[in-house]
């Protein structure tokens, strides 16, 4: 091989390896959560599985407000100037304020952990993307919670339900409950809460009116549960959680929770297809099935309430601490 072919034959593998640049993937949220920071690292393994190296084919950063809504434009703004490849949006105050504050700038937008994209107004149907994003949901199965609260408490009548009434997320997720409670014999007892300060005095109103509560997975509540977990524990009323976390450090009584990692791998297979060069347009957005739920239950807190086990749930695998 002569000096000139040798020149050519570097030039091109130079060229190649410029033109081979890792992917930017630019991950944003609301705040720092354990069911978040699962969505996150679901999606990574599952970005890995499909043979995307961190450092090699692609580069993620990530950036969150510290549940300061006032906060996301700014984050975005900032985030869709540097032109990333892909943008995530965890959340629905993220993934709404994603339609305004970056819009169509030509930047992809994969939403994931909306509750309910439609209702949020991000996207037209279930069956069809907006033109600037598509994304993967977290809607919670609620007619499976309300089965596994009376599978686990079949004498229950009376849940209770603190959402925030100024939440699209959390009056998604109120609208399907109340469709299937009378399904189940129960009676919602709502309690309207907007502000963490006054959770206290709000969640108060439940002693002798509710036989459970059930705290949903809202961007105000889960925060704080265990200051929720505190007060329903000194009401006597044991507690549901949308989450693992309360119910992983024995707090609240049990969860019957999207697969939080799935999620994370729905966002990834979404995240690819825009890497391959599809457009956010073309790709519908995914929806947990029931399949992708699991039951999780906290065996002090079936003692502390005097709970018994029913038989359906046996073998479920899912107490812990007993």
């Amino acid at each position: 091989m002569n000096l000139k072919s040798l020149a050519l034959i570097c030039a091109a593998l130079v060229s190649f390896g410029a033109s081979a640049q890792p992917k930017h993937i630019a991950i944003t949220s609301f705040g720092e959560h354990p069911a978040l920071q699962q969505v996150i690292d679901g999606m990574k393994a599952s970005m890995k599985e499909r043979g995307y190296v961190d450092g090699r084919d692609v580069t993620y950063s990530f950036t969150h407000v510290n549940w300061e809504r006032n906060v996301i434009p700014q984050m975005l703004t900032k985030v869709a100037a540097g032109k990333p490849d892909v943008i995530v949006t965890i959340t629905t105050p993220v993934t709404q304020t994603a339609v305004r504050a970056i819009g169509d700038r030509g930047v992809p937008i994969v939403f994931s952990a909306v509750q309910d994209p439609v209702v949020a107004g991000v996207i037209p149907s279930w069956d069809k993307p907006s033109n600037i994003m598509t994304g993967a949901s977290n809607l919670a199965d609620m007619e499976g919670t309300l089965r596994f609260i009376k599978q686990l408490l079949p004498n229950a009548k009376r849940l209770g339900l603190p959402y925030n009434p100024g939440d699209d997320a959390d009056n998604a997720l109120r609208q399907r409950l109340e469709k299937f409670a009378p399904k189940y014999g129960l009676e919602l007892v709502m309690v309207g809460v907007d502000n963490v300060n006054d959770m206290p005095q709000r969640l108060q109103t439940l002693a002798g009116k509710a036989d459970a509560v059930y705290v949903i997975p809202s961007n105000l509540f889960q925060p704080v549960t265990s200051q929720i977990a505190a007060i329903t524990n000194r009401l006597g009323i044991p507690a549901f959680n949308g989450l693992p976390a309360p119910i992983l450090k024995h707090e609240m009584l049990a969860t019957y929770s999207v697969d939080w990692p799935k999620i994370g791998a729905n966002t990834a297979a979404i995240v690819e297809k825009v890497l391959k060069g599809a457009k956010v347009s073309e790709i519908p957005p995914s929806v947990p099935s029931p399949n992708e739920h699991k039951i999780l239950i906290s065996g002090p807190q079936l003692e502390q309430y005097k709970i018994p086990l029913p038989a359906s749930l046996k073998d479920c695998n899912c107490v812990l601490g007993k």
